[in-house]
């Protein structure tokens, strides 16, 4: 009796588990959008292939399920979106907020957690309304001059050099963009700790294990030198993007050390994309030397027409200046390398239930699930770019951009995000990307040096699989800089 209660049992549970695998089937059998990366972990989802290789892990998602999907990460629900009716839908969605992506990034750079959240309700009443007044348009001139003649004396250090292409464009950067935004109290000598800190950013905001001591220390150093700066600014008199926003801020219960994250996140977000970007515009320019003499003889040919040299150009280099159609090639190379160096705009977390667009198609996103926005996909679109993989520095010239918005009204260009919140940035970014290369090659004639055993042959690195925001390198380019003239 009891062997055939127990057959009958587990005849009944069979049953069961056949009827259930049948309608369970069924079910995922019916189309579903978005669709779903699947993962073997309930709860911690797709983490791991996401933070060990992120930029290549969204990119093999997207070859694999389309431009949009979904996928779980430690139990909260991401919708990545790459197409471009699902980014322009994303952008004008008034429910998606950067409230965790600014929460992420004061976590990590504030010695004490416990300011979080105050200093991320700060950044937001406070900082973004300053930067977006001050690097308005027409206001963006107020604040430039100078930057030119920093960044020449800066890089007449590399004359005669053989050595890092990275280091030679992004520390004259960083001394200028410096000078220009926070003023001379801030010291040029912190380049070297705010490179060590951000090259941990990536493992940090991933929250994986790695040797943390030398960026710790860095970033100790960074957070005290600014404390100095918020301590000794002179607000009556200095007129300072970060002396502006160190004046907002006092009438906040905050010490000078615990103001000094909101700084140090003004200066990474001013060099962390900057660097990479500008970065790739040099190093596709010397793998293309077509391009890189049509750039240098538009260079050449406006810097002694319009500006009577190239000492003439450092004291005139305004941004009205280097709107002219004279530098056409320049701008448009700069809006190529940011088309294709740009792999994911920002993160956003719904505040409530909203329905974003996809063509015909409707991305359900509930309250408390995050949208990413990843442009990859729609830079490349072979029907829009031709050859969309490929540098191609002249693709912008006959339909060009407007310099005020830094957008296309023809093509999706998302590099600088859009909408109703454009990167408040972006017109300092792209006049610093042509001070930079308009210097940098009437300066030097540069030649990349090939590396490794028995190596004839210079070509350029690939993109890290980790990239985030925008493309990171690989490994760095080895150049040799001989100048042009005397100075």
């Amino acid at each position: 009796m009891t062997l055939d209660i127990l057959a009958t049992t587990q005849l009944l549970a069979v049953i069961v588990l056949v009827a259930y695998a049948f309608i369970n089937k069924g079910k995922s059998s019916k189309p579903s959008y978005p669709p779903r990366v699947p993962s073997f972990f309930p709860w911690i989802g797709s983490l791991v292939g996401f933070n060990l290789r992120r930029g290549e892990f969204l990119m093999n998602c997207i070859s694999q399920y389309g431009p949009v999907f979904k996928l779980l990460l430690c139990g909260r629900q991401f919708t990545v979106v790459a197409s471009e009716e699902a980014i322009q839908s994303y952008l004008v969605a008034d429910a998606l907020s950067t409230r965790t992506q600014n929460y992420s990034i004061y976590r990590i750079l504030a010695s004490d957690s416990s300011h979080t959240q105050k200093l991320c309700a700060i950044a937001t009443r406070e900082f973004f309304p300053l930067l977006e007044k001050r690097l308005a348009k027409r206001t963006l001139g107020d604040l430039t001059p100078g930057f030119a003649e920093v960044l020449f004396n800066r890089l007449k250090r590399f004359a005669n050099c053989q050595g890092s292409l990275r280091r030679s464009l992004t520390e004259p950067l960083y001394v200028a963009t410096s000078a220009i935004l926070l003023g001379s109290r801030f010291s040029p000598d912190t380049y070297d700790d705010y490179m060590v800190f951000d090259r941990s950013l990536p493992n940090r905001f991933s929250m994986l294990p790695f040797w943390s001591f030398p960026s710790s220390r860095a970033r100790g150093r960074l957070l005290e030198h600014i404390s100095k700066y918020i301590a000794d600014a002179d607000t009556d008199h200095d007129d300072f993007v970060g002396v502006n926003f160190s004046k907002a801020i006092q009438k906040y219960n905050l010490t000078s050390k615990e103001r000094a994250p909101l700084i140090l996140a003004f200066v990474i977000a001013a060099h962390a994309n900057m660097f990479n970007v500008v970065f790739w515009l040099i190093t596709w320019l010397l793998a293309d030397p077509s391009a890189l003499a049509a750039v240098r003889d538009e260079i050449d040919k406006a810097v002694r027409e319009e500006f009577g040299g190239i000492h003439g150009f450092l004291v005139n280099a305004s941004p009205e200046n280097l709107q002219s159609s004279s530098f056409e090639l320049l701008h448009s190379t700069v809006l190529e390398t940011t088309r294709l160096s740009t792999v994911v705009i920002s993160v956003r977390d719904a505040e409530r239930d909203i329905d974003l667009k996809d063509g015909e198609r409707v991305i359900p996103i509930r309250k408390g699930e995050y949208v990413v926005a990843m442009p990859w996909t729609s830079h490349r679109d072979e029907g829009l770019y031709p050859d969309g993989h490929r540098f191609i520095a002249d693709r912008f010239v006959k339909n060009r951009v407007r310099e005020d918005m830094v957008q296309n009204p023809s093509k999706p260009y998302f590099s600088f995000s859009g909408g109703k919140h454009p990167c408040p940035g972006r017109l300092l970014a792209v006049y610093e990307l042509k001070v930079l290369a308009i210097i940098y090659f009437s300066l030097f004639d540069v030649t990349p040096i090939p590396q490794g055993y028995g190596s004839s042959e210079w070509k350029p690195p690939q993109p890290s699989p980790k990239s985030t925001g925008t493309f990171h390198t690989t490994e760095d380019v080895i150049v040799k800089l001989r100048p042009r003239f005397d100075f």
